[in-house]
């Protein structure tokens, strides 16, 4: 499904798997490999490789001795389900499409009242991603960062899903309409096509009830509710 394009020798390859990831990350602006995708970019097809690869040398959980002290230590992006790991909700990279498509891989991003503003990624001295990649995580996040091509299930309760909407998703995010006070954003408008299982359960564990996780049907019944509120995609921000 897809395959690793190797740019530069084959010896700077074995060492990249050999060295330390303080190595790794002073690579320069010359990404030793590319991830090269056949077909639809999801985690299981070609994005979880990149990630792992240009992303989690330093967003792993737990935190790597070479990531910078002041990195974010609840992301894991070798892993995509956020999930409780040592009584702690540690998310994966089912959280990151929304950053994505917010333009992280441009600027950096004020998100969110309670975080720190994300810095454009990766950093200067990290393992750069080439322009093919960056388009790849960007079809990916507009698609709603999927795991695989198998689609959402379609048999959720709507009226089930909207109690469990009111309850812990209505306060930040309106009814997908998003929700900012002078220009900081609480809760971001939706996109119909992100609206997945996996990102409900992962805001849940994140956001709303860290105690309680959303099973698979539960999570089926707020997506089903959204899809009876949301309507459109808003235009990627990528032309």
């Amino acid at each position: 499904m897809y395959r690793s394009c190797v740019l530069f020798a084959g010896a700077l390859i074995v060492a990249l798997a050999t060295v330390a990831c303080s190595e790794a990350d002073t690579l320069g602006e010359d990404p030793p490999v590319e991830i090269v995708i056949q077909g639809e970019p999801t985690w299981e097809n070609g994005i979880g490789e990149l990630v792992t690869l240009k992303c989690g040398y330093c967003h792993a959980y737990p935190k790597p001795e070479v990531a910078p002290n002041d990195i974010v230590t609840d992301l894991d992006l070798t892993v995509y389900d956020t999930a409780i790991v040592d009584g702690t909700v540690i998310r994966g990279a089912d959280a990151i499409g929304r950053w994505i498509y917010e333009g992280i891989l441009d600027q950096p991003v004020t998100f969110f009242d309670d975080t720190s503003m994300p810095r454009q990624m990766p950093l200067d001295y990290g393992t750069q991603v080439t322009e093919r990649e960056k388009a790849y995580l960007e079809a990916w996040s507009d698609a709603g960062a999927p795991r695989n091509d198998q689609p959402d299930p379609d048999d959720g309760d709507p009226e089930n899903g909207g109690q469990l909407y009111v309850r812990g998703c209505d306060a930040c995010h309106l009814f997908g309409e998003g929700f900012e006070i002078d220009g900081l954003v609480i809760g971001p408008a939706m996109r119909r096509d992100a609206i997945s299982t996996a990102k409900i359960k992962s805001m849940w564990l994140e956001r709303i009830d860290p105690t309680t996780p959303l099973t698979d049907g539960q999570a089926a019944d707020i997506r089903a509710f959204l899809l009876t509120r949301v309507t459109k995609n808003e235009p990627s921000i990528h032309p």
